[in-house]
């Protein structure tokens, strides 16, 4: 048996003892023995069922009640009483990525996802300091497969996620280069026409129609990530077939103001200025959480949406979009592309959007940081009822108070088990 990885056994006072801290996943154990807090002190070492018997033999706990206490922590979702043999194996993924997902996953199996990113394909278009630094958190989280696209060169304003030695190289190539020698197991190469799951094209001031409205025949899952003169702007996700596309922004900020086709005419041609480091590390960080949510099967903040981030704050600032209606990107079903129309069908995207269904086990009870009481919320919020998560990520909508659901059931369980023996 083991404990979900990274979660500490912690004595509140004397009878009364919680595993973990965070209110998404800590359960606190009252009116305990003090005998029975040292047994419990031993989850943290994986002992086998007989280990955690013998240590109960020598501290005075009988064996039915050592059971009872590890049946109670299992139900609560804190302890894997099959662990090693559900564990899937990533040879390639960072001990603690595998732990944190580990964490938060109802089968504890945090390997899994890491599996699923191993298996996953992501194309960056742009590796300026924003990309560059983009595909390195991709390459941290365990994606398998980066194919990356810049032709251009290195110059002053990307040194940072590249060395100044490299000033005048290919961004391509050196990306490879050093992306590869610090994850030797990524890839960088795929077979002629592969998919990718998700492209990711950053630019300078204005989306690049000319690359980006081929994907939606093509029905790419694409996420324009677009530099500005002070934000940098991450989405909406474009899902062919389904939601808003970069030409829905380009007709909505024309009708705000009719000049912007002329405006954007000449930015596209314009040299960037360069942002600085601090919204390139957000834009980049943001990027690559919502990347791996859709790769995730998640809930994605930027499927209808944008996230704006700049040197000014560290919180971004969410822009809804909605499809325009002389764009017709909607339009289109599965089975069919209007190329009239510039509009995909839904093959690609299927993993980004359908994927949660079939990975329906990540924790989204993140409404227990809504508690103010830390000592309450603790006790109740154990998220014992892993079984009945929804299976999403908690995004910033949850900041509503959204309540976790299994959070009043579980203490009154807990205090039923104990207060009985």
């Amino acid at each position: 048996m083991r404990l979900r990885p990274g979660l500490s056994v912690l004595w509140r006072r004397k009878g009364e003892s919680q595993v973990g801290i965070d209110p998404r996943c800590a359960v606190v154990l009252e009116d305990l023995e003090v005998a029975e807090q040292q047994v419990l002190d031993h989850l943290r070492h994986e002992p086998t069922e007989a280990d955690l018997l013998r240590v109960g033999k020598v501290a005075g706990v009988g064996p039915e009640r050592v059971r009872e206490l590890v049946t109670l922590l299992e139900r609560s979702g804190v302890v894997d009483l099959k662990a090693p043999a559900r564990r899937t194996p990533i040879p390639s993924a960072v001990p603690s990525e595998v732990a944190y997902w580990s964490r938060l996953m109802h089968d504890g199996d945090g390997g899994a996802v890491l599996a699923a990113r191993e298996r996953a394909t992501v194309t960056v278009v742009g590796l300026d300091q924003v990309g560059m630094r983009l595909a390195t958190h991709l390459a941290e989280a365990g994606v398998g497969t980066l194919l990356l696209e810049d032709d251009s060169a290195v110059g002053p304003d990307d040194v940072g996620p590249y060395h100044p030695r490299d000033i005048g190289a290919r961004r391509a190539a050196q990306a490879e280069t050093q992306l590869r020698s610090t994850f030797p197991r990524l890839r960088t190469s795929a077979p002629a026409r592969t998919r990718p799951d998700v492209l990711v094209a950053i630019s300078w001031a204005v989306a690049d129609p000319v690359r980006l409205r081929p994907l939606l025949r093509e029905d790419v899952v694409h996420l324009p990530v677009v530099i500005g003169e002070v934000d940098v702007c991450v989405g909406p996700l474009v899902v062919p077939g389904k939601g808003p596309c970069t030409r829905c922004m380009d007709l909505h900020r024309t009708d705000a103001d009719p000049a912007w086709p002329a405006l954007a005419t000449q930015l596209r041609g314009s040299p960037a200025p360069g942002t600085s480091a601090t919204a390139a590390q957000l834009g980049a960080a943001v990027a690559a959480h919502q990347v791996l949510a859709a790769l995730d099967g998640r809930e994605l903040v930027i499927d209808r949406a944008s996230l704006e981030v700049s040197g000014l704050s560290p919180l971004p600032v969410l822009r809804p979009w909605t499809v325009h209606p002389e764009c017709g990107c909607d339009g289109v079903g599965r089975d069919g592309i209007d190329d009239s129309r510039d509009a995909g069908g839904r093959n690609g995207a299927a993993r980004a959007d359908g994927a949660s269904s079939e990975r329906d086990s990540v924790d989204g009870g993140s409404s227990a940081r809504d508690s103010t009481d830390a000592g309450t919320s603790e006790r109740n919020s154990t998220d014992a009822g892993r079984s009945e998560r929804n299976g999403t990520e908690a995004g910033p909508h949850v900041q509503d108070g959204d309540d976790v659901g299994d959070a009043d059931r579980v203490k009154p369980a807990v205090e039923a088990v104990l207060r009985s023996a």
